[in-house]
């Protein structure tokens, strides 16, 4: 299963594709490695919301349940993430990114505890 990485290099954020690391077979599928968590809440966003450049508060998973939200890195580049996507948003210093809800949705955001963060 593929998940998006925003992280920070020499200041500045960029977005890397991943892929969750699959351990055995269970009877409801394929499970990852476990991540420490510390917090899961759950984020409604409307349309035309806009967060200028800032740095994720702490290593997260951004899970987005429904609506469209662009992020921008600090090299410039853009995605789009929709229903569906992952987002490990681990750009902790630096210019960090901007965020802009392009529809309303929905995200649930699972922090992560300090241990994971170099995963």
């Amino acid at each position: 299963m593929e998940f998006v990485e925003l992280y920070s290099e020499r200041g500045q954020s960029a977005f890397r594709c991943r892929n969750f690391i699959s351990s055995q077979a269970q009877p409801l599928g394929y499970y990852s490695l476990p991540y420490p968590a510390k917090q899961l809440l759950f984020r409604e966003f409307s349309r035309g919301q806009r967060f200028d450049w800032h740095c994720a508060p702490q290593a997260q998973f951004i899970l987005y349940l429904e609506g469209e939200v662009a992020v921008t890195s600090g090299s410039g580049e853009q995605r789009i993430f929709t229903a569906g996507d992952i987002l490990l948003a681990r750009d902790l210093q630096g210019r960090g990114h901007i965020s802009e809800c392009l529809s309303a949705g929905r995200a649930a955001i699972v922090v992560l505890n300090d241990s994971a963060r170099s995963r």
